[in-house]
């Protein structure tokens, strides 16, 4: 039987290294008996301490993203900052990470007919079957 320690586990571990801090799950955002829907974690971002609230998913691709730039979580968060206009910061956070991956990959590993590895691949990391 999965625990919600077990679970957090690799989470807590992620934040700890690079400065990312610890996160916590958010009660009542989502998240079912496998684990929680949003996590929250403290960002600098321009100088200013916020806090913000996404999937874990979210906050691992931004961390690998992070890591492949050799930037820090705050350096990239107050570049998008500084981008956003007047759109939500996390929305913003959200939209540049599907942007990102989408310039990362153009036309690779799409099929001509049916399904392609890509979208096998995804559907099985986002959104895995019971």
């Amino acid at each position: 039987m999965v625990t919600q320690m077990d679970v957090l586990t690799p989470y807590r571990e992620i934040g700890t290294r690079n400065g990312w801090g610890t996160g916590f799950p958010m009660e009542g955002t989502g998240g079912g008996k496998d684990g929680p829907g949003l996590l929250c974690r403290n960002v600098k971002v321009s100088g200013r301490r916020t806090s913000l609230r996404m999937e874990p998913y979210i906050w691992d691709s931004l961390k690998e993203i992070c890591e492949r730039e050799q930037m820090t979580l705050n350096e990239i968060c107050t570049q998008i900052d500084e981008r956003r206009g007047e759109a939500n910061l996390t929305a913003s956070i959200r939209v540049f990470i599907v942007s990102y991956y989408r310039t990362a990959i153009g036309q690779r590993g799409f099929s001509e007919d049916g399904q392609s590895p890509l979208l096998r691949r995804a559907m099985d990391d986002a959104v895995p079957l019971d």
